[in-house]
């Protein structure tokens, strides 16, 4: 299929669907077909759109995508870091915090080698390291989650950080009751209350309501059970500083529960972004979307999956070629880090780091 068609046609989403068909036809079908391609390769491409090229385009000219505005909002000032000994940062005046660019995201931790049934015990040397070196380049953001790594990352996260000054670190965590089929008010305020004890902590920095999938979702796990207002009122009193929601659901879903910020004054929203989902999402909202309409709103932007679960790390050669073509040292992952770095409502990019060596590269760009 793909030799025949232009290179462009490697990021068409009929390109995908028709790959997709190829990969669960029969053997005998396969057998038929004039050109193969390896399980992994045709993964890579799948998980590519039109936009991999368009805007890889505008990645080697600048790096500066479409509908970044040119000069930033004032109520924040960009720190380089001219001696390259930490990250680049933020400084929000709104928020009153100077916050790195690049954070931790705590839901892909070392783990040992080995395991049984529930996967290989977390490798807490190894956490601990990559935490320290963390702090040690202006990495203050640290992301997790009651119910990440089989529920053991906020105690895992917890026994990094608590070796060091509490303020030192922002911790975000989330009220994960989306496993709760009837949403009752005990069960997120335990949740919350949890949270706190794990990490030893009058306040918690950032706090989300997670996952959220719809509005009506928004509704039943949070309005109609009063954990919002709890929530607020916990704000109110400072053992929350910032509230805000993560979005996983569809563009109308999306702009029900933005509406809000007018009753519930949302101080941050975290989003899925990076330059595929930027226009040409394989989900039902794209991130240019979500990102423009925050911006109307001032509302400071968390980025998850900036290398789409890895996949922009190890795109396909005709994508890669052109890459290294413009910058031989760079790593591929980087220009997908470049992209989300660029726009100016970014509050931090999260990555979800395994090993020293991501840290490190993501660290350098």
């Amino acid at each position: 299929i793909v030799d025949e068609i232009p290179i462009f046609s490697y990021f068409c989403p009929y390109t995908r669907r028709l790959i997709s068909i190829y990969m669960n036809s029969t053997n005998k079908d396969k057998e038929q077909a004039q050109h193969t391609y390896t399980r992994r390769e045709a993964l890579k491409i799948m998980t590519f759109s039109m936009a991999g090229i368009a805007i890889g385009g505008s990645l080697l000219q600048s790096c500066k995508p479409a509908g970044a505005k040119a000069t930033a909002p004032v109520d924040f000032t960009f720190t380089p870091a001219p001696d390259g000994s930490k990250i680049a940062s933020r400084q929000w005046a709104g928020l009153g915090e100077s916050i790195g660019l690049l954070g931790l995201g705590c839901m892909r931790l070392p783990q040992q080698k080995g395991g049984g049934p529930w996967g290989a015990p977390l490798d807490q040397d190894a956490i601990n390291e990559m935490v320290d070196y963390s702090l040690k380049h202006g990495v203050n953001y640290f992301d997790t989650a009651p119910l990440y790594v089989m529920g053991k990352s906020e105690q895992a996260t917890a026994t990094a950080l608590l070796r060091h000054r509490r303020e030192s670190y922002f911790l975000a965590t989330k009220c994960s009751n989306y496993r709760n089929t009837s949403y009752p008010f005990e069960a997120g305020y335990e949740m919350y209350q949890r949270s706190r004890k794990v990490f030893q902590t009058d306040y918690i920095d950032y706090y989300l309501l997670h996952c959220i999938t719809s509005f009506e979702d928004f509704q039943h796990r949070f309005v109609d059970n009063g954990l919002l207002e709890y929530f607020m009122k916990e704000r109110e009193e400072g053992r929350i500083k910032h509230l805000g929601w993560s979005y996983h659901g569809d563009k109308q879903g999306f702009d029900a529960v933005l509406a809000t910020h007018s009753q519930y004054h949302w101080d941050f929203v975290q989003i899925q972004m990076n330059y595929v989902d930027w226009r040409h999402t394989s989900g039902d909202v794209n991130a240019e979307h979500m990102y423009t309409e925050l911006e109307k709103l001032d509302i400071p932007v968390v980025i998850m999956e900036p290398l789409l679960g890895g996949q922009l790390s190890d795109v396909p050669s005709a994508v890669s070629d052109m890459l290294k073509k413009q910058d031989p040292a760079g790593s591929i992952a980087s220009w997908a880090f470049r992209f989300c770095g660029t726009f100016p409502r970014i509050l931090t990019t999260l990555s979800g780091m395994t090993y020293m060596e991501h840290l490190e590269d993501n660290l350098r760009t």
